[in-house]
């Protein structure tokens, strides 16, 4: 769990400074990173659904898991936590090139 809230934290850090240099004086002069935003945020919000989806149940579910340990269960398995965090740091790295790029 760690690794993927530290991804997800590194992420969010990224779009922040973006968003920052987004609003900035020199806003006009991004060309690498403005359709990169908008790709990397599309894709974002899927991911964040996907993710979402595992961790909110449908009540049918929820109905299935009226046990308190099955409720505390970890509900990711690892080889998608590993996933998870490799598309995140994939969109990290692009956000971070381009914001580079652009200041150049």
């Amino acid at each position: 769990m760690g690794d993927l809230m530290d991804s997800i934290t590194a992420l969010q850090t990224a779009f922040q400074q973006v968003d920052h240099l987004a609003k900035g004086p020199g806003a006009a002069k991004l060309i690498a990173l403005k359709p990169l935003l908008e790709k990397s945020s599309s894709e974002l919000k899927k991911e964040f659904d996907k993710i979402l989806e595992i961790l909110q149940p449908s009540e049918r579910q929820n109905k299935k898991r009226k046990m308190v340990s099955e409720r505390l269960k970890w509900p990711f398995q690892k080889a998608v936590v590993l996933q998870i965090i490799q598309v995140l740091e994939q969109h990290k790295s692009e956000l971070t090139f381009a914001m580079n790029s652009d200041q150049t």
